[in-house]
């Protein structure tokens, strides 16, 4: 009996041993990516190291670079921003860092990376240069509408969002009213009218003794027009566009626009006669004939020269 039991002891043992053994293997084994710095009195995974000075750390992540290994050197760079993210070459490693995910086609990384110059590191000569970067990247989300953007920006705002974060980096750089012209005729093709027209009057109240006033007045009255909404009869956007054509007609007599904006009159007349034509019809189809009439008849007064007013004219001359 005893000597069962003391097998048993035994068995349990060198179970036990097998286990510690294995456990202190594995445990050593890791050790590989290891390294024992008497500085710390720690053992510390090269991964996880950084050098002991920016310079040193930057030099690190650029030779990896250099290599054509550029998960390392993104690896190394992105230490550097967290353990000197005051230094010297903080800026840099961010400029680089954009640079790759935009040869990457990460474009939102890289516009992060360059935002993040513009805030944190604003007195570094790279922000022009990232500013830039920023806004060829704006530019391709304003203008492409398949393929790898399409999964990543879904909805207009989403899209003119960051030519709006550009044009707030430079409020006063030279390119920007050519951004904010981009800006707005991007909302002009996706039918935010309004949208588009609060840029053009940033542009207007910004630029006001420029031809870029000129420009964004006329568009303004062009957004106007094609903001008039197909089934309802707006008489104020009309009354208010048909002032705006006035007052620009008296600041710039002589402007290059002046044509077009002859034929947005034109239009502007044709859709409201269209109005008064779609209440004279449904007057007449409710048996109304009077306020049918009434409607012919003011369209012939008011746009004679229109179709509608043509159309109403043939309806009046025939009794209806």
């Amino acid at each position: 009996m005893i000597d069962k039991k003391i097998y048993l002891f035994k068995n349990i043992f060198m179970n036990r041993k097998k286990v510690f053994l294995i456990i202190l293997l594995l445990r050593f084994s890791s050790y590989s990516y290891w390294e024992w710095t008497p500085q710390t009195k720690k053992w510390i995974n090269p991964k996880y190291a950084v050098k002991d000075t920016s310079k040193e750390q930057f030099e690190y992540a650029e030779q990896f670079r250099k290599n054509g290994d550029i998960e390392s050197s993104i690896r190394e760079h992105k230490k550097l921003l967290k353990h000197y993210p005051k230094s010297e070459y903080a800026a840099s490693s961010c400029f680089i860092l954009g640079n790759i995910y935009k040869e990457k086609g990460d474009y939102k990384k890289a516009f992060d990376y360059y935002q993040k110059i513009v805030e944190e590191y604003p007195s570094s000569p790279l922000v022009i240069s990232a500013i830039k970067l920023q806004s060829e990247i704006a530019e391709k989300r304003l203008t492409v509408n398949r393929g790898l953007f399409s999964g990543i920006f879904k909805n207009t705002e989403e899209k003119a969002k960051f030519m709006n974060k550009v044009i707030e980096n430079s409020p006063y750089e030279a390119e920007v009213v050519n951004r904010m012209f981009k800006l707005a005729n991007f909302y002009y093709n996706v039918k935010e009218y309004d949208k588009g027209i609060e840029v053009l009057d940033k542009i207007i109240k910004n630029f006001s003794e420029t031809t870029y006033a000129e420009e964004a007045k006329f568009l303004k009255i062009k957004y106007s027009l094609n903001s008039i909404s197909e089934v309802s009869f707006d008489t104020d956007t009309i009354e208010e566009i048909k002032q705006l054509i006035n007052e620009f007609l008296i600041e710039y007599p002589n402007s290059k626009f002046k044509d077009e904006i002859k034929s947005i009159e034109i239009a502007l007349n044709d859709k409201e006669a269209e109005k008064y034509y779609q209440i004279a019809k449904y007057y007449e189809r409710a048996g109304k004939k009077k306020s049918a009439i009434y409607y012919y008849k003011k369209l012939i007064t008011l746009f004679p020269d229109t179709k509608y007013g043509k159309i109403a004219n043939e309806k009046i001359n025939k009794g209806m």
